[in-house]
Protein backbone atom coordinates (compact mmCIF):
# COMPACT_ATOMS: atom_id res chain seq x y z
CA UNK A 1 0.00 0.00 0.00
CA UNK A 2 2.03 3.45 -0.85
CA UNK A 3 1.34 6.57 1.28
CA UNK A 4 -1.85 7.60 -0.69
CA UNK A 5 -3.80 4.53 -0.26
CA UNK A 6 -2.29 4.45 3.30
CA UNK A 7 -3.82 8.00 3.62
CA UNK A 8 -7.65 7.29 2.35
CA UNK A 9 -7.39 4.08 4.68
CA UNK A 10 -6.62 5.72 7.45
CA UNK A 11 -9.14 8.58 6.54
CA UNK A 12 -12.01 6.53 6.47
CA UNK A 13 -11.49 4.37 9.28
CA UNK A 14 -11.26 7.60 11.53
CA UNK A 15 -15.53 8.12 10.19
CA UNK A 16 -16.11 4.60 9.61
CA UNK A 17 -14.58 2.95 13.11
CA UNK A 18 -16.84 0.05 13.13
CA UNK A 19 -15.62 -2.14 9.95
CA UNK A 20 -17.64 -0.65 7.29
CA UNK A 21 -14.70 1.51 5.72
CA UNK A 22 -14.10 -1.14 2.90
CA UNK A 23 -17.72 -0.45 1.41
CA UNK A 24 -17.81 3.29 1.81
CA UNK A 25 -14.60 3.51 0.53
CA UNK A 26 -16.45 2.01 -2.59
CA UNK A 27 -19.31 4.29 -2.48
CA UNK A 28 -17.46 7.77 -2.03
CA UNK A 29 -15.08 6.43 -4.98
CA UNK A 30 -18.48 6.17 -7.25
CA UNK A 31 -20.08 9.22 -6.14
CA UNK A 32 -16.77 11.51 -6.10
CA UNK A 33 -15.14 9.55 -9.20
CA UNK A 34 -11.89 8.42 -8.00
CA UNK A 35 -10.06 8.26 -4.52
CA UNK A 36 -7.42 10.76 -5.65
CA UNK A 37 -6.98 14.47 -4.09
CA UNK A 38 -8.87 15.99 -6.22
CA UNK A 39 -11.95 14.09 -5.62
CA UNK A 40 -11.77 14.50 -1.99
CA UNK A 41 -11.20 18.36 -2.78
CA UNK A 42 -14.79 18.30 -4.47
CA UNK A 43 -15.72 16.36 -1.45
CA UNK A 44 -15.03 18.65 0.80
CA UNK A 45 -16.62 21.39 -0.97
CA UNK A 46 -19.92 20.04 -1.51
CA UNK A 47 -20.37 16.31 0.36
CA UNK A 48 -22.32 15.14 3.39
CA UNK A 49 -20.98 15.73 6.88
CA UNK A 50 -19.34 12.41 6.33
CA UNK A 51 -18.02 12.52 3.25
CA UNK A 52 -16.19 16.69 4.50
CA UNK A 53 -14.68 14.82 7.54
CA UNK A 54 -13.08 11.71 5.43
CA UNK A 55 -11.58 14.66 2.89
CA UNK A 56 -10.03 16.67 6.05
CA UNK A 57 -8.54 13.40 7.53
CA UNK A 58 -7.20 11.97 3.88
CA UNK A 59 -5.77 15.86 2.89
CA UNK A 60 -4.22 16.14 6.39
CA UNK A 61 -3.15 12.46 6.12
CA UNK A 62 -1.45 12.87 3.28
CA UNK A 63 0.29 16.45 3.68
CA UNK A 64 -1.60 18.18 0.90
CA UNK A 65 -0.45 20.88 -0.46
CA UNK A 66 -3.69 22.67 0.90
CA UNK A 67 -4.41 20.67 4.13
CA UNK A 68 -3.16 23.24 6.63
CA UNK A 69 -5.36 25.92 4.81
CA UNK A 70 -8.62 23.64 4.49
CA UNK A 71 -8.39 22.46 7.79
CA UNK A 72 -8.39 25.88 9.69
CA UNK A 73 -11.39 26.60 7.16
CA UNK A 74 -13.29 23.72 9.27
CA UNK A 75 -11.88 24.80 12.27
CA UNK A 76 -14.72 27.43 12.06
CA UNK A 77 -17.83 25.65 10.52
CA UNK A 78 -20.81 24.80 12.48
CA UNK A 79 -21.37 21.73 11.28
CA UNK A 80 -19.72 19.65 14.45
CA UNK A 81 -18.15 17.07 12.23
CA UNK A 82 -16.31 18.94 10.57
CA UNK A 83 -15.34 20.98 12.92
CA UNK A 84 -14.15 17.92 15.36
CA UNK A 85 -12.59 16.43 12.09
CA UNK A 86 -10.11 19.32 11.41
CA UNK A 87 -9.45 19.69 15.31
CA UNK A 88 -8.82 16.65 15.55
CA UNK A 89 -6.14 16.40 12.17
CA UNK A 90 -4.39 19.30 13.48
CA UNK A 91 -4.25 17.78 17.03
CA UNK A 92 -2.12 15.56 15.52
CA UNK A 93 0.27 18.28 14.23
CA UNK A 94 -0.04 19.70 18.03
CA UNK A 95 -1.62 23.34 16.05
CA UNK A 96 -2.38 25.39 18.95
CA UNK A 97 -5.28 26.85 16.76
CA UNK A 98 -6.96 23.03 17.49
CA UNK A 99 -7.31 23.71 21.36
CA UNK A 100 -10.45 25.44 21.87
CA UNK A 101 -12.17 22.89 20.07
CA UNK A 102 -10.42 19.92 21.25
CA UNK A 103 -11.01 21.25 24.80
CA UNK A 104 -14.87 21.67 23.51
CA UNK A 105 -14.97 17.64 22.38
CA UNK A 106 -15.13 17.23 26.60
CA UNK A 107 -18.24 19.37 27.22
CA UNK A 108 -20.53 19.11 23.84
CA UNK A 109 -22.80 16.48 22.68
CA UNK A 110 -22.82 14.52 25.94
CA UNK A 111 -24.22 12.07 27.12
CA UNK A 112 -23.31 10.32 23.91
CA UNK A 113 -25.72 8.53 21.76
CA UNK A 114 -26.76 4.99 21.98
CA UNK A 115 -27.84 2.52 19.07
CA UNK A 116 -27.72 -1.08 18.99
CA UNK A 117 -25.01 -1.00 16.50
CA UNK A 118 -22.65 1.44 18.09
CA UNK A 119 -22.43 0.16 21.55
CA UNK A 120 -19.82 2.38 22.44
CA UNK A 121 -21.53 5.95 22.06
CA UNK A 122 -20.89 6.17 18.58
CA UNK A 123 -18.22 8.69 16.42
CA UNK A 124 -18.34 12.01 18.30
CA UNK A 125 -17.37 9.96 21.53
CA UNK A 126 -15.09 8.04 19.68
CA UNK A 127 -13.47 11.32 18.79
CA UNK A 128 -13.88 12.48 22.06
CA UNK A 129 -11.52 9.59 23.66
CA UNK A 130 -9.16 10.70 20.19
CA UNK A 131 -8.82 14.29 21.61
CA UNK A 132 -8.00 12.92 25.28
CA UNK A 133 -5.24 11.07 23.59
CA UNK A 134 -3.40 14.13 21.25
CA UNK A 135 -3.68 16.48 24.19
CA UNK A 136 -1.59 13.84 26.47
CA UNK A 137 1.06 13.49 23.64
CA UNK A 138 1.35 17.58 23.95
CA UNK A 139 3.22 17.34 26.91
CA UNK A 140 1.58 20.31 28.33
CA UNK A 141 1.14 19.88 31.77
CA UNK A 142 -1.24 23.11 31.78
CA UNK A 143 -4.06 20.84 30.32
CA UNK A 144 -4.06 18.97 33.33
CA UNK A 145 -6.70 21.19 35.03
CA UNK A 146 -8.82 20.42 31.57
CA UNK A 147 -8.31 16.87 31.87
CA UNK A 148 -9.15 16.38 35.34
CA UNK A 149 -12.48 18.30 35.10
CA UNK A 150 -13.14 16.26 31.84
CA UNK A 151 -12.82 12.97 34.28
CA UNK A 152 -14.96 14.47 36.97
CA UNK A 153 -17.62 15.00 34.55
CA UNK A 154 -17.27 11.69 32.63
CA UNK A 155 -17.50 10.14 36.19
CA UNK A 156 -20.46 11.67 37.48
CA UNK A 157 -22.09 10.85 34.22
CA UNK A 158 -21.36 7.31 34.47
CA UNK A 159 -22.64 7.07 38.20
CA UNK A 160 -26.04 8.70 36.94
CA UNK A 161 -26.56 6.81 34.22
CA UNK A 162 -28.44 3.56 33.75
CA UNK A 163 -26.58 0.09 34.22
CA UNK A 164 -26.62 -0.84 30.64
CA UNK A 165 -25.08 2.45 29.51
CA UNK A 166 -22.23 2.45 32.17
CA UNK A 167 -19.96 0.80 29.63
CA UNK A 168 -19.96 3.85 27.67
CA UNK A 169 -18.01 5.88 29.68
CA UNK A 170 -15.06 3.22 30.88
CA UNK A 171 -12.62 4.00 28.04
CA UNK A 172 -13.37 7.24 27.86
CA UNK A 173 -12.68 8.02 31.54
CA UNK A 174 -9.58 5.73 30.63
CA UNK A 175 -8.10 7.88 28.24
CA UNK A 176 -7.92 10.91 30.17
CA UNK A 177 -6.62 9.17 32.95
CA UNK A 178 -4.10 7.75 30.68
CA UNK A 179 -3.47 11.33 29.05
CA UNK A 180 -3.12 12.89 32.86
CA UNK A 181 -0.54 9.89 33.49
CA UNK A 182 1.37 10.68 30.31
CA UNK A 183 1.76 14.59 31.96
CA UNK A 184 2.64 13.29 35.51
CA UNK A 185 -0.82 14.39 37.18
CA UNK A 186 -0.11 11.73 40.09
CA UNK A 187 -2.54 13.79 41.91
CA UNK A 188 -5.34 13.68 39.42
CA UNK A 189 -7.64 11.38 41.64
CA UNK A 190 -7.19 13.33 45.03
CA UNK A 191 -10.61 14.24 46.17
CA UNK A 192 -12.50 12.05 44.31
CA UNK A 193 -14.62 9.20 46.24
CA UNK A 194 -14.16 5.68 44.23
CA UNK A 195 -14.53 2.29 44.93
CA UNK A 196 -11.15 0.71 46.33
CA UNK A 197 -10.70 -1.41 42.82
CA UNK A 198 -11.22 1.14 40.48
CA UNK A 199 -9.08 3.48 42.34
CA UNK A 200 -6.70 0.88 42.24
CA UNK A 201 -7.05 0.63 38.45
CA UNK A 202 -6.60 4.36 38.02
CA UNK A 203 -3.58 4.26 39.78
CA UNK A 204 -2.01 1.65 38.03
CA UNK A 205 -3.25 3.61 34.90
CA UNK A 206 -1.91 6.50 35.97
CA UNK A 207 1.21 5.29 36.38
CA UNK A 208 1.38 3.36 33.11
CA UNK A 209 0.80 6.81 31.27
CA UNK A 210 4.07 8.40 32.86
CA UNK A 211 5.59 5.37 31.61
CA UNK A 212 4.80 5.84 27.92
CA UNK A 213 3.69 1.99 28.37
CA UNK A 214 1.02 1.92 25.93
CA UNK A 215 3.83 3.44 23.23
CA UNK A 216 6.78 1.24 24.62
CA UNK A 217 4.85 -2.10 24.79
CA UNK A 218 1.44 -1.94 23.20
CA UNK A 219 -1.57 -3.49 24.49
CA UNK A 220 -2.28 -2.78 28.37
CA UNK A 221 -4.26 -5.13 28.95
CA UNK A 222 -2.59 -7.96 28.13
CA UNK A 223 0.99 -6.59 28.91
CA UNK A 224 0.12 -5.29 33.11
CA UNK A 225 -0.54 -9.27 33.21
CA UNK A 226 2.59 -10.92 31.57
CA UNK A 227 5.39 -8.16 31.28
CA UNK A 228 7.66 -8.56 34.37
CA UNK A 229 9.51 -5.12 32.90
CA UNK A 230 6.27 -3.20 32.85
CA UNK A 231 5.03 -5.26 36.22
CA UNK A 232 8.64 -3.89 38.09
CA UNK A 233 8.12 -0.28 36.68
CA UNK A 234 4.86 0.08 37.54
CA UNK A 235 5.78 -1.07 41.22
CA UNK A 236 8.53 1.39 41.47
CA UNK A 237 6.04 4.18 40.52
CA UNK A 238 3.19 2.83 42.94
CA UNK A 239 5.88 3.24 45.53
CA UNK A 240 8.11 6.51 44.61
CA UNK A 241 4.57 8.69 44.05
CA UNK A 242 1.46 6.87 45.89
CA UNK A 243 3.51 5.36 48.59
CA UNK A 244 2.00 2.17 47.75
CA UNK A 245 3.88 -0.61 50.02
CA UNK A 246 5.91 -3.50 48.66
CA UNK A 247 3.07 -6.30 49.84
CA UNK A 248 0.28 -4.33 48.02
CA UNK A 249 2.41 -3.01 44.48
CA UNK A 250 1.59 -6.79 43.22
CA UNK A 251 -2.22 -7.05 44.64
CA UNK A 252 -2.84 -3.11 42.62
CA UNK A 253 -1.00 -4.63 39.55
CA UNK A 254 -2.67 -8.36 39.54
CA UNK A 255 -6.28 -6.54 40.02
CA UNK A 256 -6.18 -4.61 36.85
CA UNK A 257 -7.02 -6.99 34.55
CA UNK A 258 -9.82 -7.90 36.52
CA UNK A 259 -11.16 -4.68 37.56
CA UNK A 260 -11.18 -3.80 34.14
CA UNK A 261 -13.01 -6.87 33.09
CA UNK A 262 -15.59 -6.45 36.68
CA UNK A 263 -17.05 -3.57 34.99
CA UNK A 264 -17.67 -4.90 31.82
CA UNK A 265 -19.32 -7.96 33.18
CA UNK A 266 -22.97 -7.15 32.27
CA UNK A 267 -22.47 -6.95 28.40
Amino acid sequence: MNAWSDSVDRAFRAVYYGGDSEREIDAFAKRWHGLEPEAFTRALESGTPEEKAIALFALSYSNHPNAQVMLYAALESVEPMEQWASALCLGERKDERALPVLLSCFEELLPPRMHPLEREGGLYHSWRMRAASLLGEWGRKDLVPALRQAFDTAWKLEQADTIDRKHVWHDYQDELIYALGRLEAFGALVGFSLPILRLQFWIVLLACGSLQAQSRYGDLLTQVQINETLREEIAQVLEQRFGVSAEKQTAYIDSYAQTFFDRRAWV
